[in-house]
């Protein structure tokens, strides 16, 4: 009885690991600095337990810039083990895509990290194809890596587990305007969106406006993170300061991680997508779904989840 006892142990040290639960590998592509919720998103990225961050990609305008801000929010995490991967560097490409953020200064000159050497669209390339059918992008700004990726090899994407977005005005607009809008992310790089959706045979979840536009983080909701005095929440808290401290965020691209993260939380309908030369999301019920988007969520569901992250965490280099 003694010899059955202990083998029984010995087997169930051996065969407790494959019970543990598997993180979900992602890849982060922003364009932090540009508005503030790609600080908030990025946060939600690094700091919940279930994700596996195999990089943090930026994209638009001046990406180097961006870069530069997520090798020092994550270096005060203490978490610069994570790659940073430059995307293209669109900044020539107008007055708007060239502007200096304000958010820009909190890291101007930061070089105890620095980004990788491998273009971003090669990097989201390389951790697809090693890991097929595992891993989960989410695309929070306009879409030029992702067009990239597609034109460098078209079965790429077709190979993530998963791709979402936060992109698109499908049913309403910014500030619950019953008309739809051209939505920033698509409209800042229409050809990269029009790529990246219409003919691409990518599987999209769509985190639009109609799910975004009103999740807000109001004065009250950052003064409880003011309150929580950590690594991530202060620097959260300085860029907001940088950006507009009188103005309460949207968390756009925090509410597409959040449909990772809580599916539960949220209501999506399939769809047919394409982006119109204007740069409209247009959609049409008459052909085969392409993708889904978000149609509805328990937004005080969401901001309750959101905040448990942002207090429970223990992230910075004490």
């Amino acid at each position: 009885m003694l010899r059955i006892a202990i083998l029984s142990f010995l087997l169930g040290l051996m065969v407790a690991p494959t019970f543990a639960q598997t993180k979900q590998k992602v890849i982060f592509d922003c364009d932090l600095g540009d508005d503030i919720d790609d600080a908030f998103a990025l946060a939600l990225v690094v700091a919940n337990d279930q994700f596996d961050v195999l990089g943090i990609t930026t994209t638009y305008g001046r990406t180097n810039d961006r870069a530069e801000m997520a090798c020092k929010m994550l270096y005060e995490l203490g978490l610069e083990r994570i790659p940073v991967a430059v995307g293209r560097n669109t900044s020539s490409t107008s007055e708007r895509a060239n502007w200096y953020a304000d958010q820009f200064y909190w890291s101007k000159g930061f070089n105890k990290v620095k980004p990788i050497q491998k273009p971003a669209a090669d990097f989201i390339i390389e951790q697809i194809r090693k890991y097929p059918n595992e891993v989960v992008v989410i695309s929070v700004g306009p879409v030029t890596n992702m067009a990239d990726v597609i034109k460098k090899d078209p079965q790429a994407l077709k190979m993530a587990k998963k791709v979402y977005a936060m992109f698109g005005s499908f049913y309403i607009g910014y500030n619950y305007s019953p008309t739809i809008n051209k939505e920033w992310n698509v409209v800042a790089d229409v050809e990269s969106a029009k790529t990246f959706v219409n003919n691409s045979g990518i599987n999209i979840t769509y985190a639009g406006l109609d799910i975004t536009t009103f999740v807000k983080a109001d004065k009250a909701y950052r003064e409880k993170m003011l309150y929580r005095q950590s690594p991530l929440t202060n620097g959260i808290l300085g860029l907001h300061s940088l950006w507009n401290y009188n103005v309460d965020p949207t968390l756009y691209d925090a509410v597409a991680v959040g449909m990772v993260l809580w599916p539960d939380l949220f209501k999506t309908k399939p769809m047919h997508v394409i982006v119109d030369n204007e740069g409209y999301t247009r959609m049409d019920e008459s052909k085969t779904p392409n993708g889904e988007i978000g149609v509805s969520i328990d937004k005080e569901g969401f901001l309750k989840r959101l905040m448990e992250v942002y207090l429970r965490q223990n992230l910075g280099r004490y």
